[in-house]
């Protein structure tokens, strides 16, 4: 083999592996605790990304901060801090990528093999012989349909849970915000009837000073003050105890919520008047996690899918060229992997449980979210029952005030 035929094979061989090698760098992405820990004491909701976040979801460009943080803003504050939906989305980039993974192609090699003869020939060719064979497999079209079939399915269903960890944020940030008014509003009353009390209890002492009381009424007036003393005490740990709260729930330190003057707009009052029918059929159709498990089964079927497709086996095209000591030699070798047809059929029956699996998982769903549609719905009746007692009760307070 002469040298320049080896540099020239050596130098094709070296520019196809370097046009077959990946141009995209590591990157590293250290973790630093204390970097992440000095984030979270610092955030802001009037921070810049926050600003941007609101003005893209419909708020004003200028009436952010707002002087007053009612429950929509709030909102949209959990909806950028909160951890949960962060690691959602992070999670639905990993279903997304993997979705690209699968639709890619299976990869080719290629092998460089260089040989000795021993045996020298008439000619003078030299002893050496340089070889260059290609794998291209050749895989079913179903196989690859139903891996790219499943991997779209999961990624719908990572980005369901985004959306779903944003209906729970929401719905932890509505409970705390409640807890917060109802709180503001008890301890109100209790301030009012604390107030009046000490009033009572001043007008007891001076009634007994002047003899036309006992001790044993100032007793009394004293056990109810106290007492009042100690509701109020226990409704202001209840409302530091909701404060904590609804900072985890937006993301926040307690020292920003804490700054934050909240103003409570949020109505208690049920504004849609529906019978179980009626949320039963609207359970059925916005609940996230009855069409996630419908996501689920169809991913469960692609998977039966691959595995029937996994029967047929899968051929492999080897073209090669050689240079065998002055002789170009050119191949073609044909490989074909043979499944053994009881692992096939193990694993067809293993796919089609997990089928049946996810069908059960999601009846199991859609039944739950009927019944607490149901359950929702008599809660929601007994509650307006409840109201329009303490109405009826109010009137007549209020009418025996008057008299």
């Amino acid at each position: 083999m002469s040298s320049a035929y080896l540099r020239f094979v050596s130098g094709l061989a070296t520019v196809i592996a370097i046009a077959a090698c990946s141009g995209v760098p590591y990157s590293s992405r250290p973790l630093q605790p204390e970097a992440t820990a000095s984030e979270f004491i610092t955030r802001s909701a009037d921070a810049d990304g926050v600003k941007t976040f609101v003005m893209a979801n419909g708020y004003a460009p200028g009436a952010w901060p707002p002087q007053q943080w009612g429950l929509k803003e709030l909102t949209l504050v959990a909806l950028y801090f909160n951890s949960d939906i962060r690691t959602a989305r992070a999670r639905a980039e990993v279903a997304h990528a993997e979705l690209g993974s699968a639709a890619q192609a299976q990869p080719w090699s290629a092998r460089l093999k260089p040989a000795y003869n021993s045996q020298v020939l008439p000619y003078n060719s030299g002893p050496w012989t340089l070889g260059l064979e290609l794998e291209i497999p050749l895989v079913a079209q179903g196989k690859r349909a139903a891996r790219v079939e499943r991997s779209a399915f999961l990624a719908d269903a990572a980005d369901l849970d985004v959306a779903n960890a944003a209906w729970l944020v929401r719905a932890r940030v509505r409970d705390r915000y409640l807890d917060l008014q109802a709180s503001r509003d008890v301890l109100q009353t209790v301030e009012a009837q604390l107030a009046a009390r000490k009033d009572m209890l001043d007008l007891v002492s001076r009634r007994m000073d002047a003899g036309m009381l006992s001790a044993r009424d100032l007793g009394i007036e004293r056990v109810i003050t106290s007492q009042l003393e100690l509701m109020r005490n226990r409704e202001l740990a209840r409302r530091q105890r909701a404060t904590g709260e609804l900072a985890s729930a937006l993301g926040l330190p307690l020292a920003a919520v804490e700054r934050m003057k909240l103003r409570f707009d949020a109505d208690l009052l049920p504004r849609t008047d529906l019978d179980a029918g009626a949320l039963r059929s609207m359970a059925l159709r916005n609940r996230l996690d009855v069409h996630r498990k419908l996501l689920e089964f169809g991913a469960a079927d692609a998977e039966v899918k691959a595995a029937v497709a996994a029967q047929n086996p899968d051929i492999t095209l080897g073209p090669g060229y050689a240079w065998d000591q002055g002789d170009n030699v050119w191949s073609l070798a044909v490989g074909m992997s043979l499944p053994p047809a009881a692992r096939t059929r193990a694993l067809i029956r293993e796919a089609q449980a997990r089928r049946e699996l996810a069908a059960e998982q999601f009846a199991a769903t859609q039944a739950d979210a009927i019944s607490l549609a149901e359950r929702a719905g008599a809660q929601l009746r007994l509650a307006r029952e409840r109201i329009a007692d303490a109405e009826q009760q109010l009137r007549v307070q209020r009418d025996q005030e008057s008299r």
